[in-house]
């Protein structure tokens, strides 16, 4: 009976142990990136073309912010931006109309479908055109694996690597607009004669123990948990990329796990199994209370990983730090 209990447990915690001697973190593909070093920290299968789900709409804000439109024009939803292939839900009704401004920012902070799509309506040429800008400015990063086919996100055929989506977030976080929306922790929005309260879906901008610069999540049944983040770490700041996490917990595990081991700290991460009902708060999050799995996550330098891919060109300097990059 103990042997057998043993195996059922073994069984259940499988997905989540990185055993000894096996470089293993939760998401499907992984990328650390030192900001201030250039260089590769630590990589999963980081040239591995993934869907990106909601981690479109930092392309989606940059070409919205290119174009140089007034954010105070208004700006309308309309049926042609109701989700018809995910069938998601949405808190802005059809018909509203808001300011351009305020539709970026609740496509960033609350990764609004419907904003997103009536932001790219309203692009010069429309929304075919507003996609063709979106992959040239995908071209001109040096992003040779990325593949746009919608501003949402919503489309599994926006794909991407979390080498290419590192460059993304480099160069999304020169624009201040988008750095000061993704990392708002909430806002309310009057929406015709209702406000309706905004929460961040990025879950590390609720975190005290972080200094997030640029944070955004994604999230579809092709694509799993995603999140790009830009972060203030002890030795400088670091971009992660994560694509392909199982669950919104994975993901957050991940996500610990590589701030400790940047922190010189391999502490195994524990969390909680969900099963039952009964809410606890771990790590500022909230989960299901069960029997818990310890989670231990060894990280590999990118140096035991060949391969490191040049930026094509794209050298410019920051406000913030040196962006001549040499290789992502």
């Amino acid at each position: 009976m103990i042997k057998e209990l043993a195996t059922a447990l073994l069984l259940v915690a499988a997905p989540l142990v990185a055993w000894a001697g096996t470089p293993l973190l939760q998401s499907r593909s992984a990328l650390v990136y030192d900001l201030r070093e250039q260089k590769s920290l630590l990589e999963k299968d980081a040239d591995t073309a993934l869907p990106v789900a909601s981690l479109t709409k930092l392309m989606t804000a940059m070409v919205v912010l290119d174009a140089a439109q007034s954010m105070q024009e208004m700006v309308a939803v309309g049926d042609a931006d109701i989700d018809r292939l995910k069938h998601s839900g949405s808190r802005i009704p059809v018909g509203a109309a808001l300011e351009r401004g305020e539709m970026l920012r609740l496509a960033l902070m609350s990764s609004e479908n419907r904003a997103a799509s009536a932001l790219s309506r309203a692009f010069p040429g429309g929304q075919r055109a507003f996609i063709q800008k979106m992959n040239d400015k995908a071209r001109v990063l040096g992003m040779a694996a990325t593949q746009f086919d919608d501003p949402t996100g919503l489309s599994a055929a926006n794909v991407s690597t979390a080498r290419d989506l590192v460059k993304m977030a480099d160069a999304a976080s020169d624009y201040a607009l988008i750095d000061a929306f993704t990392v708002l922790p909430r806002y309310g929005e009057a929406i015709g004669t209702k406000t309706r309260f905004y929460r961040n879906t990025d879950p590390v901008v609720h975190w005290p123990d972080w200094t997030v610069q640029l944070a955004k999540t994604g999230y579809t049944r092709e694509a799993g948990r995603c999140i790009l983040v830009e972060a203030e770490m002890p030795n400088g700041p670091v971009i992660i990329a994560l694509l392909g996490a199982r669950s919104s917990w994975a993901r957050t595990a991940d996500l610990i796990a590589i701030q400790r081991w940047l922190n010189g700290d391999e502490t195994p991460v524990v969390m909680p199994r969900m099963y039952h009902a009964s809410v606890k708060h771990h790590h500022h999050q909230s989960f299901i209370q069960s029997h818990r799995a310890r989670v231990q996550f060894t990280a590999y330098r990118a140096s035991a990983v060949p391969g490191v891919h040049r930026m094509n060109g794209n050298h410019h300097v920051g406000q913030r730090h040196l962006r001549l990059r040499s290789n992502v």
